[in-house]
């Protein structure tokens, strides 16, 4: 039921953006929100500032997920050689 529920939800949403893209093009999705469009001058630099603060937040995150996946690593390493503890995984019967 619930997962039934966000597909429908991420489903709309893409539709929304997709007809939004298709009429107007992406520059609607990259100019800035009121109060923050009051200025035609400063919006180059608040759009860039945007982007760029979307490239930094995103390679913090992917260095968070290498962290995290060389942390996991190291615990399984420790588990299986050091204590010698296996994990497998088998299917289920059908």
């Amino acid at each position: 039921m619930v997962l039934h529920y966000v597909y429908d939800q991420a489903k709309q949403l893409l539709e929304t953006i997709r007809q939004e893209t298709r009429e107007q093009g992406l520059m609607p999705l990259l100019e800035p929100v009121a109060p923050f469009n009051r200025s035609r001058l400063l919006l180059p630099l608040v759009v860039a500032g945007a982007l760029v603060s979307l490239i930094f937040l995103s390679g913090i995150a992917i260095g968070a997920f290498a962290t995290m996946f060389a942390a996991l690593l190291g615990l399984y390493l420790l588990l299986s050689e050091v204590f010698g503890i296996s994990l497998e995984l088998n299917t289920l019967p059908r």
